[in-house]
């Protein structure tokens, strides 16, 4: 394969890093880091082409927090600088790969995402009577960083982008297993580093690389036409059962070849007429599409919360309004007219039923 090289003077120079500021600053420039980098961005860009010029550059530490929907992570935020630096090796390593990635890889890529998978998977669920789901166990804390490299160098050529990539993995562990090195003596062992932040643009971008060889093996080697992933859900489409449980068996080994493992609870055989649950939305053969259930629950949850906290006033009720909007046009993908006017017409009918309350109290 041919390995991309004079890499790293595209990544560091001016320009890039000037556009990567702009990128990172895009709707962050009213938050207290976006506004301090701002204040003296025609100083920090000429520091840190200096600094990663000079090898010199050193990635910071994260601030972690968590979040609880649809379940608990724990995110890492990267300083505002490091930010900045992973636009700038995003915006010249990415186009690179683009060409290397299946066209069925909807995570994280430009013309792509949650929609655009879920209509895919629609399309697959139509076609075929029998869909294998299939879900990357702890998927971002078990990527094995040495894998990783080792992909990016079967692309990469250029030995400082290596370096600054290796630094920015080493900036974030998630956990460190260790490995007998054969050849060695009985009691030799090797660390093995895993785990990517969830938080970081360069994070999304390699774990598109990280199961791009998976995506080669369900597509070519196992030429399984009907396959769609988004980020670390998949999904194998076909007509004979057999030959899709044929097929998962050889993606766990696969899987096991880049130190990952298949999720025991959401791996299963699902006939496509009985809804094919794939990125928020049900997916059937019929060609109908329903939103899943679980995100209903979760925004009905968000939504009292959020009429509460504008009632005492902790948010503006344009907070409220915009999340409304914002759902609406995500589920308006799926048939879902009657579940937008039950749920939001339900708050309408208790706001009248509410104001009438008073209205007669008053009098």
């Amino acid at each position: 394969m041919h390995r991309v090289k004079h890499l790293f003077e595209q990544i560091s120079s001016m320009s890039n890093l000037h556009q990567a500021s702009i990128e990172t600053l895009r709707g962050k420039r009213m938050t207290q880091p976006g506004a301090r980098f701002f204040a003296v961005m025609e100083k920090e860009i000429p520091t840190l082409h200096d600094a990663l010029s000079s090898g010199t550059y050193r990635h910071g530490p994260y601030h972690y927090f968590q979040i609880h929907e649809p379940k608990v992570r724990q995110v890492a935020a990267a300083q505002f600088r490091d930010r900045v630096v992973h636009h700038a090796i995003v915006r010249v390593l990415e186009p690179i790969f683009e060409k290397r990635f299946i066209e069925d890889s909807f995570a994280c890529r430009v013309g792509k995402g949650t929609h655009a998978a879920m209509r895919r998977a629609l399309h697959f669920a139509r076609g075929h009577r029998f869909a294998l789901k299939c879900d990357v166990w702890k998927f971002f804390p078990s990527v094995d960083h040495g894998v990783l490299i080792r992909l990016m160098k079967r692309v990469v050529g250029d030995a400082r982008v290596i370096n600054l990539l290796t630094g920015i993995l080493a900036s974030h562990t998630d956990r460190v297993e260790q490995e007998w090195d054969q050849g060695s003596g009985l009691f030799d062992f090797r660390t093995l580093p895993k785990g990517l932040p969830i938080g970081n643009l360069t994070s999304q971008f390699m774990a598109n690389v990280y199961l791009n060889p998976v995506d080669h093996f369900i597509k070519h080697d196992l030429r399984v036409s009907g396959y769609v992933r988004y980020m670390d859900d998949f999904i194998l489409f076909g007509d004979d059962q057999w030959m899709l449980k044929e097929c998962g068996r050889r993606v766990k080994q696969k899987l096991g070849e880049v130190k990952l493992r298949m999720h025991p609870d959401k791996y299963r055989l699902v006939p496509t007429d009985k809804g094919v649950d794939f990125a928020g939305f049900v997916a059937f053969a019929s060609g109908r599409v329903r939103v899943r259930s679980s995100s209903v629950k979760r925004f009905d949850r968000r939504f009292k919360r959020m009429l509460w906290e504008a009632k005492n006033r902790q948010i503006d009720s344009s907070e409220v309004r915009t999340s409304v909007r914002a759902w609406g046009a995500h589920v308006a993908h799926a048939q879902s007219y009657g579940l937008r006017s039950t749920l939001l017409g339900r708050r309408r009918e208790r706001r009248r039923r509410t104001a009438m309350a008073r209205v007669t109290g008053a009098r």
